[in-house]
């Protein structure tokens, strides 16, 4: 699965040409037969992958990912406003993307993750899965950012630091030792570049140092 953004050739460019024509996400995936090396292997990241968690999800639970996420997450924690979702052409939600939140609802997702799993008094995602899921449990290369169950952990993370990123920049940075979470929205074309992410990554610890005093 090649996910050049910028390459109108790529398989996430032929993704978003089929779904405007209002193919279904579903199909799309089942539709991918290539793969680069032997299951298991090697590690690299496609979103494709985490739509085929999601509907396994659906498989598992006969439930939408959108009923699913508003009871378990959404509702316990009372976000600011009611998120909005990017759809195939059978109004299936994506998984790999489309969940659009105001920053302050990033944010709040991210403090969340920060505070163990627990807010507004109660704990809405178990704090084992915290662990896990934030720890470099991927085989990435030596010395590249590590990844774990859908978050980042930067190269030379401290104990409790890590993120979300999504295209063009976008961000959720959580750096707990200094009890700081940063969200950012973004459209920055150039998020690819050798070097930026390692600038915004750079630029968040230093405001993460200067809030938290570490």
């Amino acid at each position: 699965f090649d996910e050049d953004y910028l390459d109108p050739d790529s398989d996430i460019n032929k993704m978003g040409r089929a779904l405007a024509l209002g193919g279904e996400l579903d199909d799309f995936t089942a539709s991918l037969k290539d793969t680069f090396t032997t299951p298991g292997s090697q590690w690299q990241y496609v979103s494709i992958d985490t739509h085929v968690i999601g509907m396994v999800v659906r498989g598992a639970t006969g439930r939408s990912v959108t009923d699913l996420l508003s009871e378990k997450i959404i509702t316990p924690m009372g976000l600011e406003h009611a998120p909005y979702y990017v759809t195939d052409g059978a109004g299936v939600a994506f998984v790999l993307g489309g969940l659009n939140l105001t920053t302050r609802d990033y944010a709040r997702m991210g403090q969340m993750f920060l505070q163990n799993g627990r807010y507004n008094g109660q704990q809405i995602v178990p704090a084992d899965w915290i662990a896990a899921s934030t720890a470099p449990s991927a085989p990435t290369a030596e010395g590249q950012i590590g990844y774990g169950y859908q978050w980042w952990i930067p190269q030379g993370a401290t104990e409790g630091e890590f993120m979300a990123r999504g295209v063009y920049g976008q961000y959720i940075y959580i750096n707990r030792a200094d009890g700081v979470v940063i969200a950012t929205n973004a459209a920055d074309r150039k998020f690819r570049e050798a070097g930026v992410s390692d600038q915004n990554i750079a630029i968040f610890r230093q405001i993460s140092a200067a809030l938290g005093g570490t």
